[in-house]
């Protein structure tokens, strides 16, 4: 956020006597020792608006990398707001970024904050009257003895308590919005036109849809016929500034919405379609159960879980032989994708608004691609801990559909009695394979010389507490391979208790990378169908990651000096999609994941440093894409858990998959 105006106090011990005897009047607060990793809120009273209405809180820490993160909360429109937020670990300094779009800087009046720590029991409170559904899951967790998922989520709801309401939200960026240049003379200057098709519906919804294109800020439409475009596509007439769209009855646009979805056309001849965010509106008019989407992601478009009514496409970009008359939006669009005539971006911003009667189509599972008896090289680190193992190797052998396996067990220096008695029982019978590793655990090492000794092509890469509950888990892994254009393939893992312990990756989540879904129930709903459908993603674990061992070569595998233990498998999809590959994660291949549920956290100063300098080593070589996941949208938050509604956007820029 480029802000005109931070209020940085750093920490000092007027401050904390301040904080000891109550709450601080003062722009920003200090004391490490009272506010580092603990759940704080900070109320501000601003009546004239002069940090505006979406401010941002600015956490500055030591030694770590990025120096500084950010949360977001609402001033409301008598200049109240509330800020619920757990710090971070080696918290330095506070500070407040005032919102330039909104903030009034005429005031004279000083703004009034306080801060203070929460109590857990206060925390707990909240949460249980706030987001009661959500306080009941942390409680079946805590009972299940998942306590590193309870504290987990916990904390991930302290930091949601500051979600806005969306209707809070919707009003902060109206005024935000206020202020944005209009895109009125470039479009014009460009002679882009728009053509537009109300396609279905009742006479009513019709009414409605054409009344909304009526109060369109662009002027530069006119209605068409599918027929009609179609013909301009058959003969060849639609030239590059020719643009169209089609709209269900019933579905209305924002007041801006041509306005916004054409400039991305006019800034670039490359782009083929783009397509927005949505929401549902009611008789009344109220706006609710917003819709914010992904950036490109084929499968969920084939599986109808990503719908594209309302989509722009460029015509002279949709090949010739697209029946447009009867094809979905939806089908156009991957026929655009398939052919690679032109780019697809997603803009997010809601500017669709469906009525009662304009639900998008219902979604379905992909068909899961499967090889049959695939020839894969299995790599499992493993240091000891032979029940774990054990289990791994009998699912592999024993619950595995017919397969060529090439098993590598990596072992960095095991003495138990046990573990070598496993070691000695399986090599004696051809099964695995064993290298020495000596020395630090390095994962990174440790697959690299996996990969090295591998046989075959197709490179699993395993953890040892994996263990397969459907036979067929490893032909879906590998039937994802197939296609040519995917570099490596990840999968559903569950935890013992049923929750989930990998649905993805999120970058940016948690300063780098996190799980989706992390300790979810996949069966209550909150994950919105997603954990049902394989996609596109930025990244998955290396817990059990598929890839070919030509691209683990041509990219280097992982980083053994910068990257031990934290983030590898984060780096190597990284570097796999900078070559241009895809990432799919599958729920069809879903496994059980013996992750240490009850361990405590890796704290010792040892792990905090080396913790720190990984981190440190992903932001230098990925910055830019740890900040804007494709697969995220940006209009939700990064600290709370996914679908929790961020109150300052991190973009609202048009985005491509790429």
């Amino acid at each position: 956020m480029a802000s005109s105006e931070m209020w940085w106090r750093p920490f000092d011990w007027n401050i904390m006597r301040e904080v000891d005897e109550g709450e601080c009047h003062v722009a920003l607060v200090g004391a490490a020792s009272l506010y580092a990793d603990r759940p704080i809120v900070v109320s501000v009273h601003d009546p004239d608006h002069r940090f505006g209405r979406r401010p941002q809180l600015l956490f500055k820490r030591r030694d770590r990398t990025p120096s500084t993160v950010l949360r977001s909360f609402l001033i409301d429109s008598t200049g109240r707001g509330r800020f619920y937020g757990w710090t971070p670990v080696q918290l330095d300094a506070i500070a407040l970024a005032i919102d330039p779009e909104t903030a009034n800087h005429l005031s004279t009046v000083e703004p009034e904050i306080r801060i203070r720590r929460l109590c857990l029991i206060e925390l707990a409170v909240l949460i249980a009257c706030r987001r009661t559904l959500i306080f009941f899951q942390i409680i079946r967790l805590f009972l299940a003895g998942n306590k590193k998922g309870a504290a987990f989520r916990f904390v991930r709801q302290c930091d949601a308590l500051s979600a806005p309401d969306y209707s809070d939200w919707i009003e902060a960026q109206a005024l935000a919005e206020k202020n944005e240049a209009r895109m009125d003379g470039q479009v014009s200057q460009r002679s882009l036109r728009v053509l537009v098709s109300i396609d279905g519906g009742d006479a009513l919804g019709v009414a409605e849809t054409r009344d909304s294109l009526n109060a369109q800020s662009w002027r530069c439409f006119q209605e068409a016929t599918s027929a009609d475009v179609a013909k301009l596509i058959e003969f060849n007439k639609a030239d590059k500034d020719t643009l169209w769209i089609r709209l269900p009855g019933g579905v209305r646009l924002a007041e801006r919405a041509l306005e916004r979805l054409v400039e991305p056309f006019a800034l670039s001849e490359d782009v083929a379609v783009c397509y927005s965010d949505e929401d549902r509106i009611s008789a009344r008019g109220e706006r609710f159960a917003p819709f914010f989407k992904p950036a490109w992601n084929a499968p969920l478009v084939r599986s109808g879980w990503l719908p594209l009514e309302g989509a722009v496409f460029r015509v002279v970009h949709i090949p010739r032989g697209v029946a447009v008359e009867s094809a979905s939006s939806a089908e156009i669009a991957l026929a655009v994708a398939q052919a690679r005539t032109g780019d697809i971006l997603h803009l997010p911003r809601v500017l669709l608004h469906r009525g009662q009667s304009c639900y998008s189509s219902p979604t379905h599972a992909e068909v899961q691609p499967r090889r049959e008896r695939p020839a894969v090289s299995i790599i499992i680190p493993t240091r000891d801990r032979a029940e774990l193992l054990e289990a791994c190797l009998k699912g592999l052998f024993e619950n595995t559909a017919p397969a060529d396996l090439d098993v590598i067990v990596i072992d960095n220096e095991s003495t138990e009695p046990a573990t070598l008695a496993l070691f000695s029982r399986y090599q004696q019978s051809g099964l695995i394979r064993r290298i020495a590793l000596p020395g630090a655990f390095n994962f990174s090492r440790a697959c690299n010389i996996g990969v090295d000794s591998a046989q075959h092509d197709l490179i699993l890469l395993l953890n040892n507490d994996v263990e397969p509950i459907d036979c067929h888990w490893l032909e879906c892994l590998a039937g994802e391979l197939d296609d040519p254009t995917v570099g490596a393939a990840g999968n559903l893992l569950l935890f013992p208790d049923g929750f989930v312990q990998h649905g993805g990756v999120t970058l940016g989540a948690g300063t780098v990378a996190r799980h989706s879904f992390h300790f979810r129930d996949p069966k209550d709903g909150s994950d919105r169908g997603l954990l049902r459908q394989r996609r596109d993603m930025s990244a998955v674990t290396a817990a059990c990651l598929l890839t070919r061992r030509d691209l683990w070569h041509r990219l280097r595998g992982m980083d053994e000096q910068n990257l031990t233990v934290a983030f590898n498998d984060v780096d190597y999809c990284l570097k796999l999609r900078e070559a241009g590959f895809r990432i799919i994660w599958t729920p069809a291949a879903a496994m059980l994941h013996r992750e240490s549920v009850s361990r405590g956290a890796d704290d010792t100063p040892q792990k905090l440093k080396r913790f720190a300098e990984e981190e440190r080593a992903m932001h230098e070589r990925w910055s830019d894409a740890l900040k804007a996941d494709p697969y995220y949208n940006p209009n939700l938050s990064l600290i709370a858990e996914e679908f929790v509604l961020e109150a300052h956007p991190r973009t609202l820029a048009a985005r491509s998959s790429a």
